[in-house]
């Protein structure tokens, strides 16, 4: 299934609404790709040239069961994930623009000034983009590495 790029307000209007503002939903899966990496020969390509975050989200509400966003030339990703003793259900999301720079989080009514007072999840990226994952329910590991024991 294709990316639908967000770059408007009318963009992030329409994911809120068809991922039911991610209501009722959890964050499945994480993964990052900076771009930097050493080459076989041990040469280094020092720089974090990418800085892409992909991210799934299931949920129970709303026309679509599962979504991949990934966050492309990200700023900053604050993960705080709740223990065990607690749910991981996301009840309110924000999806903000500001300054060039869009800002997911897990609560509503993002502010800038929330990133300092408020311990939970948000990322920052330059660039945000996002499909409709079909068959991706469920407990399935859906980023398999393909390293091997």
């Amino acid at each position: 299934m294709d990316f639908n790029i967000i770059k408007t307000q009318e963009d992030i209007n329409y994911l809120m609404e068809k991922f039911f503002y991610f209501h009722d939903s959890c964050i499945k899966e994480l993964k990052y790709y900076s771009g930097g990496y050493v080459a076989e020969n041990r040469a280094m390509f020092p720089f974090n040239s990418a800085r892409n975050v992909s991210i799934i989200f299931q949920s129970q509400k709303g026309g679509l069961p599962a979504i991949e966003m990934q966050f492309e030339q990200t700023h900053r990703l604050n993960l705080e994930p709740r223990s065990d003793e607690f749910d991981c259900i996301i009840y309110e999301s924000s999806l903000v623009k500001i300054d060039e720079v869009f800002y997911w989080s897990e609560w509503s009514n993002f502010k800038l000034d929330d990133i300092n007072k408020i311990n939970r999840t948000w990322i920052s990226a330059e660039k945000i983009k996002w499909r409709q994952l079909n068959n991706a329910m469920g407990e399935k590991e859906l980023y398999i590495s393909e390293l091997k024991d």
